[in-house]
C-alpha cells in the first residue's frame, strides 16, 4: 500500500505527541517537518524519522508536496496556515480549536470544499476505540435515550513548565478553548445537534478564563454539564446517563482506554490499551477518509466542529473575552 505523506508544523509538545504516534502507523510517512530554528526541527528529524527539515512553511508546501499537513502550533496561526495549506493543495488536520470565530470556520471549511480538500479538527478523543464503542452503544439505544451528560477536563499545570501561551489572550487562549472543547465534544456525542441554551460561570485570569462551567440545556430536561479549567484537577471520568442506564469511559475521557455500560442490571466493559500517545487512531481516520475520497472524517464532522465553534463563541463572548479576530470583522 502507497504510503501517505505527512508534515507536520511545529516540534511542541503536542507535535511531539503526534508523531510518537505517527510511528504507530505502517503506512503513514513523516515526510517533513516545519519549525522555527533550523535545529529544533533536525533534532525533531533525528527523533521521528522525518524526510526533510524546513524553517519556512511555504517553501515546505511547495518542495515537500505533501498528502496532508498536521498544524500544531498555537491557536492564532492556525487561520493563517490553514489557507496556505489549502491553496498549494493540501489537506488539512489543525490541532483544536480549528480556528478564532465560526466566521473564520465557515471560510476555510468553503474553501476546502471548493478544492475537494479534506479538512479536520483535530478532536482526537473521536477516533480512539473506546469512544467509537460508547458512540456504538449510544446509537444502538443500549441505554434508552440520553438523559445527562457529566464531564470536566481540570488541570493545574506547572506554568514553569507549561505551554503558558494557552493561558493568554495574545494567542487566543482560555480553559473553554483548550480543555473546555473537550468536555464539549462529549456532550456533542451524547447529544448531536445545537442546544437550545447554554448557562454558564467562569474565573478570569485577567485575560482569559482559567475555569469555566458550562451547562448546556437540549430541551425536555435533557442536560450536559461540562466544564475546564487551568487551576484543579478533578475526575476525568465522563459519564453519560440514559433512560435504561449508563456509560462511562476514562480513566482519562479524552484519550480512553475502557468504556463501562450499565444497563438493564448487567454490566459490560470494553477495554482498549494502546501503545504510545493514541494519536495513531486519529491519523488513521484521516488516511481511511483520505483513501476513501472523503472531505470529512465520520468520527467528527464539520458539522459537529461548527456547532461546538458556535457555543464557544457565544459564551467567551458573553464573558467579554474578544479575540482580534472578533474586532476585524
Amino acid at each position: 500500500m502507497q504510503k501517505i505523506r505527512w508534515a507536520i508544523v511545529g516540534t511542541g509538545y503536542i507535535a511531539n505527541r503526534f508523531a510518537a504516534g505517527m510511528c504507530q502507523v505502517e503506512d503513514a510517512q513523516l515526510a517533513a517537518v516545519v519549525s522555527r530554528r533550523a535545529e529544533t526541527g533536525q533534532a525533531f528529524a533525528d527523533a521521528f524519522a522525518a524526510e526533510a527539515v524546513f524553517t519556512d512553511f511555504a517553501e515546505m508546501l511547495r518542495l515537500a508536496k505533501p498528502d496532508v499537513v498536521y498544524l500544531g502550533i498555537p491557536n492564532d496561526l492556525h487561520y493563517g496556515y490553514i489557507h496556505q495549506a489549502l491553496d498549494s493543495g493540501a489537506n488539512v488536520l489543525c490541532e483544536k480549536p480549528m480556528v478564532d470565530t465560526v466566521a473564520q470556520m465557515d471560510e476555510v471549511f468553503a474553501k476546502a470544499e471548493k478544492k475537494g480538500l479534506f479538512l479536520m479538527e483535530g478532536m482526537w478523543t473521536r477516533c480512539f476505540p473506546a469512544v467509537r464503542k460508547v458512540r456504538e452503544w449510544i446509537r444502538g439505544g443500549r441505554i434508552g435515550d440520553v438523559l445527562t451528560v457529566n464531564v470536566s477536563f481540570d488541570i493545574r499545570p506547572d506554568y514553569d513548565d507549561w505551554q503558558t501561551w494557552k493561558a493568554g489572550i495574545a494567542h487566543t487562549g482560555g480553559a473553554l478553548r483548550d480543555v473546555g472543547i473537550y468536555s464539549l465534544g462529549v456532550a456533542s456525542l451524547a447529544f448531536p445537534g445545537a442546544p437550545r441554551n447554554v448557562y454558564s460561570a467562569m474565573h478570569s485570569n485577567g485575560e482569559v478564563d482559567d475555569v469555566c462551567r458550562l451547562l448546556l440545556d437540549y430541551g425536555n430536561g435533557r442536560t450536559a454539564f461540562a466544564g475546564g479549567a487551568f487551576n484543579q484537577v478533578s475526575d476525568h471520568v465522563a459519564r453519560i446517563v440514559g433512560t435504561r442506564g449508563s456509560i462511562e469511559f476514562g480513566p482519562e475521557f479524552w484519550n480512553p482506554s475502557a468504556a463501562v455500560l450499565r444497563a438493564d442490571g448487567t454490566e459490560e466493559r470494553f477495554e482498549s490499551p494502546f501503545a504510545a500517545t493514541g494519536f495513531q487512531f486519529e491519523i488513521m481516520a484521516v488516511q481511511d477518509a483520505l483513501r476513501a475520497g472523503a472531505l470529512e472524517c465520520a468520527d467528527f464532522t464539520r458539522a459537529e466542529s461548527r456547532t461546538i465553534a458556535q457555543i464557544i463563541e457565544t459564551v467567551r463572548k458573553g464573558w467579554g473575552i474578544v479575540y482580534a479576530a472578533d474586532e476585524a470583522r
